[in-house]
């Protein structure tokens, strides 16, 4: 290991949905994501964290974040710090995409617990039974979620 890690990323070609840049960067003190979210989309599930503190760097679009039942308006150049309790999710706004860097320090030894996590950080508590309020009584997503859920692992 050279002691230090590059690589280049074409901001407005960024692939959509999550980015994860543990394996590129081979980080082992820090999380770092990009999310690209289309226009009109948004998490489908709320999460929160055990230990982990999140800053959302939000570099293109607009959008809203939810945080503890409030929902934020967010758009380029809001940096949004959240702490691990807070349950949170982001939308994209229905004219344009989201694009945001994700940042979260390690917060202790033994971190990815699941090494085929894609994320550093692997700490996050998923609520599956509330959905994001963009997402409310959505059929569709309830069964994305339970997709999801299955693929992870986690019971039903």
């Amino acid at each position: 290991m050279a002691g230090y890690s590059k690589i280049n990323y074409d901001f407005n070609d960024l692939p959509k949905w999550i980015t994860n840049l543990r394996d590129e960067l081979d980080l082992s003190g820090v999380g770092v994501s990009f999310v690209r979210l289309p226009l009109g989309k948004g998490y489908t599930f709320l999460h929160k964290h055990k230990e982990q503190e999140e800053v959302y760097i939000v570099l293109d679009g607009k959008g809203v974040i939810y945080l503890d039942g409030n929902l934020s308006n967010i758009s380029k150049g809001d940096i949004i710090r959240v702490d691990p309790k807070v349950e949170r999710a982001l939308a994209a706004s229905n004219k344009c995409e989201l694009v945001c860097l994700i940042v979260g320090a390690l917060p202790a030894k033994g971190y990815p617990k699941n090494i085929k996590y894609r994320s550093l950080i692997d700490d996050g508590i998923p609520n599956w039974e509330k959905l994001p309020p963009w997402y409310e009584d959505n059929k569709k997503v309830i069964e994305i979620n339970k997709k999801i859920r299955k693929e992870r692992g986690e019971g039903l």
